[in-house]
């Protein structure tokens, strides 16, 4: 069940990050027939997005096996 929760968090946090990329926030606009207001002056967002979708699931399957690891020696004392 935790784990659940923590890919759900790490699928949320993703998906804020992804609504502050103005090329998202255009296609948003469109779909759903809103006028376009995206500012395009930032890069900052949509970096730390790439950057985000890149790395996260490295670094969560790290916390994983890190966890069973330290849960295994705890466990067999």
């Amino acid at each position: 069940m935790l784990i659940l929760v923590v890919v759900a968090a790490v699928i949320s946090a993703g998906l804020v990050y992804a609504a502050r990329i103005p090329e998202i926030q255009e296609e948003l606009s469109l779909l759903l027939g809103t006028p376009i207001t995206a500012d395009r002056s930032r890069r900052g967002p949509q970096i730390l997005f790439i950057l985000f979708t890149v790395t996260s699931p490295l670094l969560l399957a790290a916390a994983l096996s890190l966890g069973t690891m330290l849960w295994g020696k705890l466990t067999n004392r």
